[in-house]
């Protein structure tokens, strides 16, 4: 087993981080989804208002909230990350095909890199993080967009509209412009439109820019880097039109509008109508097949 520094030391065991002033922050990625200002009633963050809102809901959203989870389907995107900006948790390479393979031994391999922070990747996974990393900077526009004044990992703390709602906000790379970097299966048109759409980057990107113009007092031109996870690693920079912008804005005041609503009532509704039975019918795409007739 390696253990590969990428930004950050590993730390056995680390105090909780406990925030109460709006700002810039520089804190580990595992603090941040803890919440740094639960002690005040919780934030809001970008993935918790899209999972407020459809196809989504309030009861999933608090619940995924209070158990951030690791999976090991989320560990190539989170190498990716810390190798191609720089920052991020510490990575254990595991030498071995698949982790079945990696056998007992990395097994508890894997359960003390996520006990100490550290993420655990097979051998050929961390070859497509570093892979994917060389591509994103082999692109002239991506690696500028990386390089510009600026700053990885960082966080907002900030207070929305009625000076009452917290709400935080980690950048993968902050400064002006903004970057988000993703990885997906395919950077073509169609792929990126779905991604941006199905995963609510228009609400993220709403989200972040609000964070941005409440700590700096100015607008921020915000773009997203993808990379395909799969060679040969095509990367596309992507700046979303204005109906996604207004669209994104819409979205956020909704989510903070169901948030204040559920933290002021403390009720977070599942899917209405409550205990009613759903009447269900064909999807509205199912009529454009020829076997639907």
């Amino acid at each position: 087993m390696t253990l590969i520094e990428s930004g950050r030391d590993i730390d056995l065991v680390e105090a909780p981080i406990l925030l109460d002033e709006p700002g810039r922050y520089d804190i580990p990625e595992e603090q941040y989804h803890r919440d740094p200002l639960r002690h005040l009633g919780g934030s809001l963050s970008s993935t918790t208002a899209r999972n407020l809102l459809p196809p989504s809901c309030p009861a999933l959203a608090r619940w995924e909230a209070d158990h951030p989870q690791t999976k090991d389907a989320y560990d190539l995107g989170s190498v990716t990350h810390s190798l191609t900006l720089g920052s991020g948790c510490p990575i254990l390479e595991v030498p071995a095909k698949d982790w079945t393979q990696a056998g007992e031994a990395g097994r508890k391999a894997k359960e003390q890199a996520r006990a100490t922070g550290a993420v655990p990747l097979l051998t050929k996974d961390l070859a497509k993080a570093r892979a994917m990393r060389d591509a994103v900077h082999a692109d002239p526009l991506a690696h500028a967009l990386l390089t510009l004044p600026g700053a990885p990992e960082q966080t907002l703390i900030w207070r929305e509209g009625d000076e009452e709602t917290w709400c935080r906000a980690m950048f993968d790379r902050l400064g002006d412009p903004s970057v988000d970097l993703k990885t997906c299966d395919s950077v073509d048109d169609d792929h990126l439109q779905k991604a941006i759409w199905n995963y609510g980057y228009y609400i993220q990107r709403a989200f972040y820019r609000r964070g941005y113009r409440a700590i700096y007092g100015t607008a921020v031109d915000f773009f997203f880097i993808f990379v395909q996870k799969d060679p040969p690693h095509l990367v596309r920079v992507v700046q979303l039109d204005a109906e996604l912008e207004r669209l994104g804005e819409q979205k956020v005041d909704e989510a903070l509008a169901v948030w204040r609503s559920c933290q002021a009532s403390g009720t977070w509704p599942a899917y209405p109508p409550i205990g009613d039975i759903t009447l269900i019918g064909p999807p509205r795409w199912a009529s454009t097949r020829e076997d639907y007739y």
